[in-house]
């Protein structure tokens, strides 16, 4: 695959800022932020995109049946007027391109493997005689040529992306590594936990043992860990870890030095409301379809929501994780 050269903060050419994270930890409330810069646009989980232009949950990866399938400004995408234009400045339909894998989780799991093990490189020659891999390849091919499309249209010069999977970040990566930043995003996972199994969401899990509230603790360790292992592969100077709840604490400090580490104008007001409206794919809908965000106050429920039983348990499911992370 022809690798295309590092043309960054120029409309039609532009840097694309990943957020790699477990669900529930603020990649949405971070994508808007960062999009409310002059220079750039929020996206979202622009991996969806197909499925949301086709209104296919099963594709989209959606189980929440009261879901809303639209762009963030409430139009169906196909009748967006953006996302109309974006496809036409695309060249291609989509409803009918791939922007996000159908591959199982042992596939995942083996192409990941392999990328940790060998590198990008390496892995880019084996997809020449590999069509599987090939065809993976070109599904982050066709996300960067989206977001192209996306900078020419909105005249943005980076676009932030909050699509969170770590395998398809691989897979952009793999296409271009040049243009890509990667946010490694990350919360206390007793949050994110006890966020996934609050309210209705507590339905989603499997019946039976172990509760949903483990089953949640180990799905954000693996998720977390296989972020973590995989960020190795892009370079400290294109990857930062940011804590969810510093962001809470300190906007505008945390932001600054995002922005000035990849030479980013800085953004005196990361909660900047002079863009008008957002046309973001997925994420969550209490933030995505509040406008532009105007103040964070971080979610502290958990701590007296949780019983002592269900802190001893995520303590031997995961806690070492989490101390490493910085959460004691």
């Amino acid at each position: 695959m022809r690798m295309r050269k590092n043309r960054i903060l120029k409309p039609g050419y532009p840097m694309v800022i990943f957020i790699a994270s477990a669900s529930r930890s603020g990649s949405t409330l971070l994508d808007l932020m960062l999009g409310s810069h002059p220079q750039g646009i929020s996206t979202g989980e622009l991996r969806r995109i197909q499925g949301f232009a086709l209104e296919d949950k099963q594709l989209c990866g959606v189980q929440d049946e009261d879901y809303p399938l639209t762009c963030s400004c409430g139009a169906p995408v196909i009748r967006c007027a953006f996302w109309k234009k974006v496809e036409e400045e695309f060249g291609g339909s989509l409803r009918e391109t791939r922007f996000r894998t159908q591959a199982g989780r042992a596939w995942r799991a083996w192409v990941m493997a392999l990328y940790l093990a060998l590198g990008g490189s390496i892995l880019r020659r084996i997809a020449h005689v590999w069509p599987g891999l090939m065809r993976e390849i070109r599904i982050g091919g066709n996300c960067l040529r989206l977001q192209e499309a996306i900078s020419r249209v909105s005249g943005a010069c980076f676009v932030v992306d909050s699509s969170k999977s770590i395998y398809h970040y691989m897979l952009l990566h793999l296409a271009n590594p040049e243009t890509l930043r990667l946010v490694v995003l990350v919360r206390d996972g007793r949050a994110v936990a006890h966020s996934m199994v609050r309210g209705t969401r507590a339905k989603q899990w499997m019946s039976g043992p172990p509760p949903p509230f483990v089953q949640a603790a180990r799905q954000w360790a693996r998720t977390t860990r296989s972020i973590l292992l995989l960020s190795k592969r892009t370079g400290c100077s294109k990857r930062v870890l940011i804590r969810y709840e510093e962001i809470c604490q300190d906007p505008t400090g945390v932001l600054g030095e995002l922005l000035r580490k990849w030479r980013i104008p800085p953004l005196d007001d990361p909660f900047h409301q002079g863009k008008g409206e957002n046309h973001i794919i997925g994420g969550s809908p209490s933030i995505r379809f509040e406008g532009p965000v105007s103040g964070i106050q971080l979610d502290q429920s958990w701590r007296e929501a949780l019983t002592q039983e269900q802190l001893e348990v995520f303590e031997r499911v995961t806690g070492r994780l989490n101390r490493k992370l910085g959460y004691s």
